[in-house]
């Protein structure tokens, strides 16, 4: 393996299927909906996306990028891509 560690890996491959679903969407004319490998915890988000998990949750909760599951917020890795890359442009 080359010298990406795991957590790069893992963004990377996170961006790679998120950039497909809107590519898949465009072409398809559907809404993009968080399929369930979509999401993941906001502790987690918050740590690859270099955020706190209170700004994961108010996103979750304002922007609508997450739901709630047994309580807890799931968020929504490609919502998160899409906020993310929307910032630096």
């Amino acid at each position: 393996m080359t010298g990406i560690d795991s957590a790069e890996l893992s963004a990377l491959i996170d961006r790679v299927v998120s950039d497909l679903l809107e590519l898949k969407a465009a072409l398809g004319g559907d809404t993009i909906t968080p399929a369930v490998e979509d999401l993941i915890d906001t502790a987690t988000a918050a740590e690859r996306f270099g955020m706190s998990s209170d700004t994961v949750r108010w996103l979750c909760e304002s922007k609508g990028f997450g739901e709630k599951r047994g309580g807890r917020w799931m968020v929504s890795l490609s919502a998160l891509q899409a906020y993310k890359r929307e910032k630096r442009e």
